[in-house]
């Protein structure tokens, strides 16, 4: 029990170390910007499948300062590998397709919700709770929203009569502009756009990978004078596992060598 914790206090201070380098990054962007929520390895009890046991939880939210149209924004470069999402789930509704729907914004926390969408996301707004999307559950592709609630958060009702709020498509793999590399960003395409200003939080996403943390970059693109907004933010680059922190395949041979520990205590008590 003494392990287990210490090796929970040891995560929690280095998410918090994490957490205030994003928040100190985000200054850097002036109307649109990208935060670290949280970050941690994940365990039997924190993944939601197998296989993510020994990967890197990286959660995201999204804030916005004064800025409405804003067209599609993405979080890469720096190495990452946005194919080698775990958490993937292949969503297609119209032209909207992508590989993430582990994400939420104020048309997935609005009541108003529609039937055919709800499958664009993790979880979404049931009755004032974040609920599953059917067929979700035992899959570990539908995952409650634990960062923020349905009510008063979420940044993104419409401003035109009969029009929903705001509307995120799922995350697609594509190319951070100007880095260079192929495939290392994941890119979010904001459907409905209305000329209301919002300020707060507008968008939280998870990935799930085993690369482990180092800088990458934010990036949104407003409609409004054509504007790019760009962030620096700890994220999954391939680096090495933070000090303190063992990695993945370590965590694993650990975990077995206290299943064992634990027997040969077992039996000499026995014995």
């Amino acid at each position: 029990m003494r392990k287990e914790i210490s090796m929970g206090k040891i995560f929690g201070f280095l998410s918090a170390a994490i957490l205030t380098v994003g928040m100190t990054s985000s200054a850097q962007a002036a109307n649109i910007f990208g935060e670290l929520n949280s970050m941690q390895v994940l365990t039997a009890v924190t993944a939601q499948n197998a296989a993510e046991i020994g990967a890197y939880e990286y959660i995201y939210d999204v804030q916005m300062d004064n800025e409405s149209q804003f067209a599609n924004m993405q979080i890469g470069g720096g190495g990452f590998d946005a194919g080698g999402i775990i958490n993937q789930h292949p969503f297609s509704h119209g032209s909207d397709t992508g590989i993430l729907t582990q994400k939420w914004d104020g048309y997935a926390a609005s009541t108003g919700i529609k039937s055919w969408d709800q499958t664009a996301y993790g979880s979404y707004n049931s009755g004032g709770n974040w609920t599953i999307p059917g067929g979700y559950t035992g899959l570990g592709e539908g995952i409650v929203n634990s960062w923020h609630s349905t009510t008063g958060v979420y940044q993104g009702s419409s401003s035109w009569a009969g029009v929903d709020p705001k509307f995120i498509g799922p995350g697609q793999v594509t190319d951070m502009p100007g880095s260079g590399g192929t495939g290392d960003a994941i890119n979010f395409n904001n459907r409905v756009t209305t000329g209301t200003n919002y300020t707060g939080l507008v968008l939280t996403f998870r990935i799930v990978t085993n690369q482990a943390p180092g800088t990458v970059t934010f990036r949104a693109y407003s409609f409004n004078g054509a504007t790019v907004y760009t962030n620096t933010l700890v994220g999954p680059n391939g680096g090495s596992p933070p000090p303190g922190v063992p990695e993945p395949s370590t965590l694993a041979l650990l975990g077995v060598a206290m299943v064992g520990m634990m027997g040969l205590i077992r039996r000499r008590r026995n014995g």
